[in-house]
């Protein structure tokens, strides 16, 4: 979320400046309306077919996987356009991407921390505060390093108000996420078929990622745990609730109970009609 704040306030700084800079009163007004270009002035056709409504995913050239393409249960592209739907694309992959680091980073600080002298523990939700307490001035800094690469980067893929582009949109020709940063060459020999399907996972992992992320936020405010030691429980209860089982005095028992508790149901359901199924969610 920092992020992209970083890049909507740099591009607002760009407008007010754009803004200040032109006359605004008198002939010179009138003159300086006359000598803007129409494509700055909304009046061309590309911006009016990019303000056009009712958007189409499928002009998205990856995200749409099985087994439910096109997942929009909200219809949320219906009441906006191919610029918003972009931008939301751009903000899936950049939230996506920190949470796939972050929740990585949850995991490895709470096992692994030889940073700042071993002396930052507990649930990683505690260590912002602890950081804080011990190097003041660690976060500052880390914030001015990240609004750098954001100022850089919002200059990459967004429009320049000053040179005629429109406020928080994107560029024609920008594919969201697209940055060129691939220092590893991974994609240097990948066809174009196989560059979408790791796009597409790179997708779907940041939106598994952003969800598990607020999991592991929720659980560690819960019981103020690390992630790693509940899960450590739950394998615990899990491991002797199975043991349990096993034990032929209990399974007599639960059978005077309830005959049927131990019976394992039949899966008499098309197993090819689930994403058929859950697109009728919404409907009720």
């Amino acid at each position: 979320l920092l992020l992209i704040h970083c890049a909507m306030i740099y591009t607002l700084v760009l407008a007010a400046l754009a803004v200040n800079a032109a006359p605004s009163t008198g002939r010179m007004a009138t003159r300086s309306l006359k000598n803007i270009p129409r494509r700055r002035m909304g009046l061309n056709n590309r911006l009016s077919r990019k303000t056009r409504m009712n958007a189409d995913l499928s002009s998205l050239p990856t995200g749409s996987t099985g087994p439910v393409p096109e997942f929009d249960p909200l219809n949320l592209a219906a009441s906006t356009d191919e610029q918003q739907l972009k931008r939301w694309r751009e903000a899936e992959l950049t939230h996506g991407r920190v949470a796939m680091l972050s929740a990585l980073g949850f995991l490895t600080a709470e096992s692994f921390h030889p940073l700042f002298g071993g002396d930052i523990t507990g649930p990683a939700i505690d260590h912002f505060q602890q950081i804080d307490d011990k190097y003041a001035g660690f976060w500052k800094a880390l914030l001015f390093s990240i609004s750098l690469f954001e100022s850089y980067r919002s200059t990459y893929g967004w429009s320049d108000p000053t040179k005629g582009g429109d406020i928080f949109t994107l560029r024609d020709d920008y594919v969201p996420g697209e940055l060129n940063f691939d220092p590893l060459g991974v994609l240097a020999d990948k066809s174009a078929e196989e560059i979408a399907e790791l796009k597409n996972k790179e997708l779907n992992n940041g939106r598994l990622a952003m969800i598990s992320l607020a999991g592991i936020i929720a659980q560690e405010l819960v019981n103020h745990e690390t992630i790693v030691d509940t899960w450590r429980e739950i394998l615990n209860t899990e491991e002797k609730a199975a043991l349990s089982l096993t034990d032929e005095n209990f399974k007599e028992t639960i059978k005077e109970v309830d005959p049927n508790f131990l019976s394992v149901p039949k899966s008499d359901y098309d197993k090819e009609k689930v994403g058929e199924l859950i697109k009728e969610l919404p409907k009720l």
